[in-house]
């Protein structure tokens, strides 16, 4: 006898529970996301953290988290112009993109072509070129799982967490008025 009102109790739960909404865009645009995790290596300077990379037609979104998960700086870049800022300084700098890859990796390498290296696991013939020996693992004409590029005594790893395309569209952020100006070794900090 005790088991039929526990019973009737979940079927009557199970008959109220209702379905979640589904969202769908609203225009079908979509943007990519790359999850990645990266690690440089010169000499005796280090670097590693994790980067989240949204791009979609000419603008890009790249945010740089701290060891503690937290977003420390954020770069946008339209075309090759990018603009770089630090939200616990509250400072930005602005300037060309390979000019900054140059500055933080010494791979200075434009948008355009960092993506078909990162989305497309296709080696751009520049970087041999500029002396960069390129390492891609994964399927081919596919984002790579791992790439790895060196020159010289510098070594660069990234390592692709998730690839996927999501709906919406990339929003232009007004740096200028909310943060103050300032030279590139400022913005990067200590």
């Amino acid at each position: 006898m005790k088991p039929a009102p526990i019973l009737l109790l979940l079927a009557l739960t199970a008959a109220c529970r209702t379905a979640g909404p589904t969202l769908e865009p609203g225009d079908g645009t979509v943007f990519q996301a790359v999850s990645a995790r990266f690690a440089f290596r010169e000499g005796r300077e280090r670097q590693s953290g994790r980067v989240l990379w949204r791009c979609g037609g000419e603008l890009s979104k790249f945010v740089f988290f701290t060891p503690l998960n937290q977003a420390g700086l954020e770069l946008a870049v339209e075309g090759e112009e990018a603009v770089l800022a630090n939200f616990s300084s509250r400072t930005y700098w602005k300037g060309d993109f390979s000019l900054l890859l140059g500055r933080l990796w010494g791979i200075g390498l434009p948008l355009a072509e960092l993506k078909a290296l990162l989305l497309e696991g296709r080696v751009p013939p520049r970087l041999a070129e500029n002396g960069i020996e390129a390492w891609l693992e994964g399927e081919p004409g596919a984002a790579p799982r791992q790439v790895r590029l060196r020159r010289g005594e510098a070594e660069l790893s990234l390592r692709l967490l998730k690839v996927e395309a999501r709906p919406g569209r990339l929003v232009r952020v007004d740096y200028e008025r909310r943060y103050r100006g300032a030279d590139l070794e400022e913005v990067l900090g200590p």
